[in-house]
């Protein structure tokens, strides 16, 4: 049987069961029978004959046919036997509501894995536990206790709902409803001891019904189920919303290599979701107010928009609200300006955003007139309308049903800015989604703009494993890194004046001499860096006071390392680790000492391509500094996404052999110059650990 299969059992046995329908053993009961489930109910129930209305059998071994699905309402120290009687009558899904076990720490993460191995004896699927249930509401088969289904009926729709958090898809629920969507799926994870939300949301994949999926997740688990249904979603032109919340932190650590530690969890999840085409929400009402707007609109083509108004304030915050949220107000070509002009009333500027100010109420016709304008003329790709205020004299129902018919016809989105509840009423009835500010629209245009561009996803490549690991010096981490085919300084290394003098005439002066040591991962922190050496003998010094310093501090000497000394107008950071979870993530940021007090990076996850390594350098808060200045040239930014990418593939060629890339600073230059690493750390791992 399959998850999907298991949201549609034909039998469903209830252990816990109560008579009382609003306890949590009794509303799974009172839901199934009151909403149209027409398979079997079995409460499970030692101590009575009935229940609502139903034959009760004292143990699941009693029934006369074996459930598909049972849900588990007991004391958490009875869950682990309910789970054997489970596997022994061939049930294939159970819901456990009962709590007490990850959630409680050490021993109850015990309690927990001990459930998932006795459940997987038999091939019993686990949702929870800690969980409120799931609930298929095309069949009623509703195994969840969740009070908002009181409140909000359920009504069939194209809509999954998937939560890590019972609370988080009860709120959801209810605001869907109370929207007038319908929902189809609703499944809670729990602590996730077996079943994970992205294996549920690859799983309401399957189902050609659905449009729109609404995520939340603390913690992203088995990300490539996620990926495999971003995938599907990509085909099918499904969308993904997601809130992810808790900012936990990094997954596995990485020896010595301090940029692998910035790689905190929800930054990667960052990440992942934005390279697979899943727009990150910031919460529950986000996912609430936007879905309308996923369902009803056609697919952005772009992010170019024209905002349309009859108030002049709000055309300034639209343009304002636009420009924050990347989208672009562009000027109107000849022909799209010519088209306008005919449109509009004399006395009114065709420009972006349309003011339309009171041509509307002495000529209503403005407002269609203005559509058809734009309609066919490639000026842009969303458009939003603001109507802040409307009263007698504006046909609103007209004007809302003009823009439904031209994001059908057009196939370019609409979203609506408005301030009254019966203009909203007007527009909503025609399907077109509206907000409460300009801002909020915007944003909502925005998430579709970045659904459209995101790039199809490289094929997956098995990830390698987070191990314990070992740290190199930096002679051998160069190494490494030139091997791999990336840019890094011309350098040699030495252990005796001898062969720091012979060094020193095969190198471009002037030279940066350093302290080897596997030990330290700072060295300029112990004075084992010196810059600007045009003498052999200063060489020579280094190697001996170097020497010292490592004596002193008890750590290892691997000799002086001596490299051509380069200029860059940037000092970046390039690195990439492991992760528990992810697999390979790369990290592109500013370098130099302070890249842990800046923090301004970006993560990708590998596989990935060269233009998603542009857009992670272009969202750097640095990135604007890039471009050509006062007769400066710009940064030639190909050769540095070359080098993520390059980066990303080497570690995932590797197979976990290598742990963590730290190369920092990587020296960057405006104009042709090459970007060059002229300082880094690899670790790999222990033998054995992979």
């Amino acid at each position: 049987m399959t998850l999907l299969h298991a949201l549609n059992p034909r039998a469903v046995a209830i252990l816990g069961a109560s008579d009382n329908p609003i306890k949590a053993g009794g509303r799974p009961i009172d839901y199934m029978r009151r909403h149209g489930y027409a398979g079997r109910i079995f409460p499970i129930n030692p101590n009575r004959s009935e229940v609502q209305g139903l034959p009760a059998y004292a143990s699941l071994r009693a029934l006369p046919e074996a459930p598909d699905a049972v849900v588990i309402s007991l004391a958490g120290e009875d869950v682990a036997a309910a789970i054997d009687d489970c596997v022994a009558v061939g049930a294939k899904a159970a819901v456990i509501y009962s709590s007490g076990f990850a959630e409680l720490g050490d021993a109850g993460r015990a309690q927990q894995a001990d459930l998932l191995a006795r459940a997987r004896r038999g091939g019993l699927r686990l949702f929870g536990p800690n969980c409120q249930g799931v609930a298929n509401f095309s069949s009623g088969a509703i195994l969840n206790f969740s009070t908002m289904i009181n409140e909000s009926p359920p009504d069939d729709g194209p809509v999954a709902i998937v939560s890590q958090s019972g609370a988080g898809a009860a709120i959801l629920y209810g605001g869907l409803r109370r929207a007038g969507i319908g929902v189809r799926y609703m499944i809670s994870t729990g602590n996730e001891a077996d079943v994970c939300a992205a294996e549920a949301v690859r799983a309401v994949m399957e189902d050609e019904r659905i449009r729109l999926v609404v995520l939340y997740v603390e913690t992203l688990r088995q990300s490539a189920y996620l990926a495999e249904a971003a995938r599907l979603a990509r085909e099918r032109g499904v969308t993904i919303l997601a809130v992810k919340a808790g900012r936990t932190s990094a997954g596995q650590a990485t020896a010595s290599s301090h940029t692998g530690a910035l790689a905190a969890e929800d930054a990667l999840a960052d990440a992942f979701l934005r390279q697979h085409g899943i727009p990150r929400l910031a919460d529950f009402r986000e996912l609430i107010d936007y879905a309308p707007l996923f369902l009803s609109q056609p697919a952005a083509r772009g992010a170019r928009v024209v905002s349309i108004s009859n108030s002049g304030a709000t055309c300034v915050l639209a343009a304002d609200a636009a420009e924050e949220f990347g989208l672009a107000v562009e000027e109107f070509d000849a022909d799209t300006l010519a088209g306008l002009q005919q449109a509009l009333p004399s006395y009114v500027m065709a420009r972006n955003p349309i003011d339309m100010t009171t041509a509307l109420l002495g000529k209503p016709g403005t407002f269609g007139n203005t559509l058809r304008a734009l309609f066919g003329s490639g000026a842009a790709d969303l458009v939003h309308v603001g109507f802040p205020i409307g009263g007698e004299g504006y046909d609103l129902a007209d004007f809302a049903a003009q823009a439904s018919r031209f994001a059908q016809d057009s196939g370019m989105p609409i979203a609506v800015s408005v301030n009254q509840d019966w203009v909203a009423q007007a527009f909503q009835a025609q399907g077109v989604p509206t907000f409460w500010s300009e801002r909020a629209a915007m944003r909502g245009l925005a998430l579709l703009a970045e659904q459209a561009g995101a790039a199809a996803q490289p094929p997956a490549i098995s990830a390698p494993k987070a191990a314990l690991c070992v740290t190199l010096d930096e002679p051998s981490s160069l190494a490494r890194l030139l091997a791999a085919g990336l840019p890094v300084m011309r350098h040699a290394v030495a252990t005796s004046e001898a062969q720091v003098r012979a060094a020193f005439g095969t190198l471009p002066a002037p030279l940066v001499a350093k302290g080897v040591s596997a030990d330290l991962a700072h060295k300029s922190e112990h004075g084992l860096v010196r810059l600007n050496l045009r003498e052999a003998e200063q060489a020579v010094q280094a190697l001996h006071d170097f020497a010292a310093t490592l004596r002193g501090l008890g750590a290892q000497d691997g000799g002086l390392l001596l490299g051509a000394q380069h200029k860059a107008d940037f000092e970046l950071a390039l690195g990439a680790h492991v992760d528990s979870e992810f697999g390979v993530a790369v990290m592109i940021g500013q370098g130099g000492v302070l890249v842990e007090v800046l923090n301004d990076v970006q993560f990708l996850v590998a596989p990935f391509s060269r233009a998603q390594a542009l857009a992670a350098i272009g969202r750097l808060a640095i990135a604007p500094a890039f471009a050509a200045v006062r007769g400066m040239p710009a940064v030639a930014l190909e050769p540095l996404a070359d080098m993520m990418v390059r980066l990303g593939d080497w570690m995932l060629a590797q197979a976990g052999q290598v742990q963590s890339v730290d190369a920092n600073p990587v020296l960057v230059a405006r104009g042709a110059q090459a970007p060059v690493i002229v300082d880094a750390v690899v670790a790999v791992a222990r033998e054995g650990a992979v």
